[in-house]
């Protein structure tokens, strides 16, 4: 039984044994010679017309993998983008904090913005990011020291008052 296929020796890809190109790599396996046809003489400078191209056996089942020529592989990178993480806290604690500086002169709004911006705060610092957390904590740390001053500021203006009516 004759054997159907070769190994091209340029890139060694299977082949159909009577090919003269291989269809992988594209390198001539025999030197084309040219073909002497009736009706064509060497005598009239005419070179006969290239044997056609042999034609690919649809028949038969790819089982080879294409020519890998790694002289013309590119390398893909590819650059995955973390997801952006943010910490809701530490923002909740920083806004609380800020609007309990302004509205701290307030008795109970003040004291209770304050202890929520100083809490939330406070949890936001062990979660990643911490700069609107520590900045809401300094921020909370900050209106402690204004709720004591204008709290001693009212305790010794009602103590003065009381003083006064007796």
């Amino acid at each position: 039984m004759e054997e159907l296929t070769k190994q091209c020796p340029f890139c060694g890809q299977v082949i159909n044994a009577a090919a003269i190109k291989c269809k992988y790599c594209g390198k001539w396996l025999e030197d084309p010679q040219p073909v002497h046809q009736e009706g064509w003489s060497q005598t009239q400078n005419q070179t006969p017309p290239p044997p056609p191209p042999p034609q690919p056996n649809y028949n038969q089942q790819y089982t080879q993998q294409p020519n890998y020529n790694p002289q013309y592989t590119q390398q893909q990178i590819v650059y995955a983008q973390q997801p952006r993480k943010t910490n809701g806290l530490g923002i909740a604690g920083f806004i609380m904090a800020l609007i309990s500086l302004f509205v701290g002169w307030i008795p109970i709004i003040g004291w209770v913005l304050w202890f929520l911006g100083l809490l939330f705060s406070f949890i936001g610092v062990f979660k990643v990011p911490r700069g609107l957390a520590i900045a809401g904590l300094v921020i909370s740390l900050l209106g402690l020291f204004a709720i004591i001053a204008v709290t001693g500021g009212m305790w010794d203006a009602i103590q003065r008052g009381i003083a006064n009516l007796e």
